[in-house]
Parts: C-alpha cells; structure tokens; sequence
C-alpha cells in the first residue's frame, strides 16, 4: 500500500459534537459500498433521495457551521493542486461549493437529490448518481467526496493521471459515511493496478485526506 502522511492537526475540535443516530448503519453501507461498489441497488438510491430531500431545507442550518471546516483545511493544506475541472460529488445545497472555487475555476458540482441540488446557486450542476458519474474518462483533474459513499472505479475512469481525489467527513469517524483512509487508499489501488498515496489531518470535529498517484 502506498504511504499516509499525516498532518498535525491545526484546528482543534470544539465541545458539542453532533451524534447522528443513523450514522452507524450508514458506516456499514458506505464501508460495503468501498469495498464492493456493485451492491449499490435502484432500492439504495431511492431511500437516499428520500432521506436528504426530507433534510434538504433544514440541511445548511443544522449544518453550515461544522461542515466546510474539514474541507477548507484540506484545500489549505493538501496542495499542490492540478488545475482544470473539479467534479464535485453530493454538493447538496451547494454549502462547500464556494470553498472549490477558491482552487479551481471550472467545477461542475453534482448529487442525487434534486430538492437538495435545487437549493445551490452554482451554475453548472448536475442531477446524477456517483455510481455512474456522467462525465468522460479522466476529464477531471479533482473528485471531491465531502461526506459522500467512494466509488473508486468511478473516481478511478474519472480522474485525470495528475488529477486527486478529496475526502472530507465532517464527523471524523463519527461521520455517516467514513471508511478509514488506508481502505479509501486500498480501493483505489485496487482498481487502478496503481500505488497511490494519501497526506491526510483532523480539522475541527472532521477528517479530510487528499489521495493522488505516486509516479
């Protein structure tokens, strides 16, 4: 496996973390989901859209404050950063997708759920699933995951050879959809028949790790 660095951590985590009552069965799905992407089933995406479009008008209240921490250290610290599009995966409302602009000038900002995706200001956005990603092989020079399922073959054909993956779970390992880096790192390699590598740091309540090929 290719080598994690990690970063001391420069933002501490302040008292009043969130628990969210889902969170442990949905750690299960999206570990399953890493390691074994065709069990993603009509049924799952279905409930999804359910749930987040029950969640989407209370979604930046209850989580505007926490959430961009991870992510901003990341994109402070994870650098250097290939330029050319950034495909944001499950950007929701659109709550992180101000940070990407700060790095990158085309970016193209993508969920499954229109009632969250409605809510966003940003001009190019898609409705689709990150199973399927509707964009070409390696035409992207960023995948960014802010608390999202990984689907490393997808992120794998999406990326460009110099193009990085971003993973953000805002909760740290409380978060509803972690999966520990070095399985994030494992996937990718997997799929790829590539060595990758990963600088990765705690921010706040969250996580963030930045993965790019080695070579």
């Amino acid at each position: 496996m290719g080598q994690i660095t990690e970063l001391v951590r420069l933002i501490p985590a302040d008292p009043g973390k969130p628990a969210r009552k889902e969170a442990a069965a949905s750690r299960r799905m999206s570990l399953d989901l890493a390691l074994h992407p065709s069990t993603w089933s009509a049924e799952q995406a279905e409930e999804t859209v359910r749930r987040y479009t029950e969640l989407a008008p209370v979604w930046d209240d209850e989580r505007g404050g926490y959430r961009p921490v991870p992510l901003a250290d990341a994109l402070e610290r994870g650098g250097p950063w290939p330029q050319g599009l950034c495909l944001e995966v499950g950007c929701g409302t659109g709550l992180l997708s101000g940070l990407l602009h700060g790095v990158w000038s085309e970016v193209i900002s993508l969920d499954l759920t229109w009632a969250m995706l409605s809510r966003s200001t940003e001009p190019w956005r898609i409705v689709g699933d990150a199973s399927r990603l509707p964009v070409a092989t390696a035409s992207a020079r960023a995948v960014v995951l802010a608390d999202v399922p990984l689907f490393a073959d997808e992120v794998v054909r999406t990326l460009a050879p110099d193009g990085v993956l971003v993973w953000s779970n805002a909760l740290g390992e409380d978060a509803p959809h972690h999966v520990p880096i070095p399985t994030v790192l494992a996937a990718l390699e997997s799929v790829s028949g590539e060595s990758w590598s990963a600088v990765t740091s705690h921010a706040g309540w969250g996580l963030w790790a930045v993965l790019r090929r080695n070579g």
